[in-house]
């Protein structure tokens, strides 16, 4: 993914109905994606990729919405 594509996936996680959001890193990403795989707070997010990044198959660390709210 390039870094605009990293921002728009980050802007439609923080536009809808999310209350935080999570850095997933597969299993064989490098040190530096593993390292910052977590829950963050919207104005804590890193982005992605992450600088010094090393995946093999390139920047592999995605965002995901944490959606922790219940009923309306």
């Amino acid at each position: 993914m390039t870094e605009q594509e990293y921002q728009k996936a980050l802007d439609k996680i923080k536009n809808g109905l999310a209350t935080k959001v999570r850095i997933f890193a597969p299993a064989d990403a490098c040190p530096v994606c593993t390292t910052i795989e977590g829950v963050y707070e919207f104005d804590d997010v890193p982005e992605l990729p992450p600088e010094g990044c090393s995946c093999l198959a390139g920047p592999t660390a995605m965002y995901a919405p944490v959606l922790d709210q219940f009923g309306p």
